[in-house]
């Protein structure tokens, strides 16, 4: 992919980093990631670790396909949670909260943040966020989060969170016939929060 090619694709989905600081976040995941996000193929694995990798999101089933690198491509989703994350402030603004309560709530886990620095960063899943004049703003946490997300362990890769938070899952269909939800999409259509919480708790 050409350099301009690679600055629209980001820009177009709301990644303003430049390439550089792009390479930055990478190198940083890559430095951050512990040996156990690195996934080997599932026959290598035990069948009870292989249920809770794909709970979590990942991909165990066969080899790689050829040209593709699942552990760079774990790199780059987790550099795109970390450039397209909100800041205490910005939060703590659109909510019309304290800066301390949602630094209480990291602390609490009821809200999910990424250390950086002496500092946080709040992956924007977790939020209800909505285009206004070109921008995105947060309009509300998604409900019931604070009910599920003490339920997960503070092990769980940043990365496999989202996947599981946003991807549907066969646990979740609302009645008979109707698509898989994600937890995301389940808590805000208004279903009951203690599906989800428990689903969390076996992650």
């Amino acid at each position: 992919m050409s350099q301009p090619s690679l600055q629209y694709t980001l820009r177009s989905r709301g990644i303003t980093a430049g390439a550089g600081q792009l390479a930055g976040y990478l190198a940083e995941s890559i430095a951050q990631m512990e040996k156990g996000a690195l996934i080997p193929v599932a026959a290598e694995l035990p069948a009870a670790e292989i249920q809770v990798l794909r709970g979590g999101g990942f991909a165990v089933d066969g080899d790689p396909t050829v040209g593709e690198d699942p552990i760079a491509r774990t790199t780059a989703a987790y550099a795109a949670l970390l450039e397209t994350a909100l800041t205490i402030k910005s939060v703590a603004q659109a909510l019309g909260r304290n800066e301390s309560r949602i630094r209480q709530r990291l602390l609490q886990r009821s809200l999910i943040g990424i250390r950086r620095g002496r500092g946080w960063l709040l992956p924007r899943y977790q939020f209800q966020v909505q285009e206004c004049d070109g921008q995105p703003r947060v309009r509300a946490v998604v409900p019931g989060v604070e009910q599920v997300f003490p339920r997960l362990s503070p092990e769980v890769h940043p990365v496999a969170l989202w996947r599981w938070f946003t991807t549907p899952s066969t646990e979740l269909v609302p009645e008979e016939g109707d698509e898989p939800l994600s937890p995301r999409d389940w808590l805000i259509c208004g279903r009951p929060v203690a599906v989800v919480a428990r689903l969390a708790a076996d992650l």
